[in-house]
C-alpha cells in the first residue's frame, strides 16, 4: 500500500501539470486526482480535477464537505463573538478580533469554493450523461 501511495503522489506531480489542465486524460484519472486532492483538503485542486472528471457524486461530496466546514467555522465565529461581547481584557479582545478576522477569511474562501462546486454541479446536470471512454 505504501508503494501505491508514492506512485499516486508521483503521478499527481507529473500529471498535475499542463497535461492534466488540458483535460486530455481519461475521466477515471481525474476522479482519482480529485479524491487525492480532497484527502489533502486541496479544494481548488479538487475543483479543477472535478471539472474534467464530470462526476456529480464526487462534486456533491466536495460541496457537502465544504458546507460542513462552513458550519463549523460559523459556530466557532459565534463562540468568539460571544466571548468578545462579554467584555474580556484588552489582550483577550485583541485575540478575539484576530480570530474573528481569520474565521471571516476562512468563511469567504470556503463559500467561494462551495459556489464553484454548486456551479459545477449545475453544469454537470445540464450537460447530461457523458459519452465516451471513462
Amino acid at each position: 500500500m505504501l508503494g501505491l501511495g508514492i506512485l499516486v503522489r508521483l503521478g499527481r506531480t507529473v500529471v498535475g501539470g499542463a497535461l492534466a489542465e488540458a483535460g486530455l486524460l481519461p475521466s477515471w484519472l481525474y476522479r482519482h486526482l480529485a479524491l487525492a486532492a480532497l484527502e489533502e483538503d486541496d479544494f481548488p485542486g479538487a475543483l479543477q480535477y472535478l471539472k474534467y472528471a464530470e462526476d456529480p457524486l464526487l462534486t456533491q461530496i466536495l460541496v457537502l464537505r465544504l458546507r460542513l466546514l462552513i458550519f463549523r467555522h460559523q459556530r466557532e465565529r459565534r463562540a468568539w463573538q460571544a466571548l468578545w461581547q462579554q467584555g474580556p481584557s484588552a489582550e483577550m479582545r485583541e485575540k478575539c478580533q484576530d480570530l474573528l478576522a481569520q474565521e471571516e477569511r476562512a468563511l469567504r474562501l470556503l463559500s467561494g469554493y462551495e459556489n464553484k462546486g454548486v456551479a459545477l454541479l449545475a453544469k454537470e446536470s445540464s450537460s447530461g450523461p457523458r459519452s465516451g471512454p471513462t
